[in-house]
């Protein structure tokens, strides 16, 4: 028998984990999803009105794509490196000839 057993289950970081994936899993995903919903349609309409993509806005879906993204990995134990707000928000990638908005 694995003596170290009793010791995981009275580590504070283990359930500390177990909460910050629940709180990513029950709240932040949920907020994700109706963000993303919202975006969704005003991209939508914004298209159908101007003809164009909203540029910022797509920067900004791009950014919370990445950030959803890690917050996946770090719940299903992909990584160790606890999501923003724990670390920077996603930034975007630079690229040389497309505008800047940050």
């Amino acid at each position: 028998m694995n003596t170290d057993v009793p010791k995981r289950f009275r580590s504070g970081q283990a359930w500390g984990r177990l909460a910050l994936m629940l709180v990513y899993f029950l709240a932040v995903f949920e907020i994700a999803l109706l963000l993303i919903g919202l975006m969704m349609l005003f991209q939508f309409f914004y298209r159908l009105i101007q003809g164009q993509d909203a540029e910022r806005l797509h920067s900004f879906t791009q950014d919370l794509n990445s950030f959803i993204y890690s917050a996946l990995q770090y719940v299903t134990f992909n990584t160790d490196e606890k999501p923003f707000p724990f670390c920077d928000w996603p930034a975007p990638d630079k690229a040389e000839d497309g505008p800047n908005y940050y």
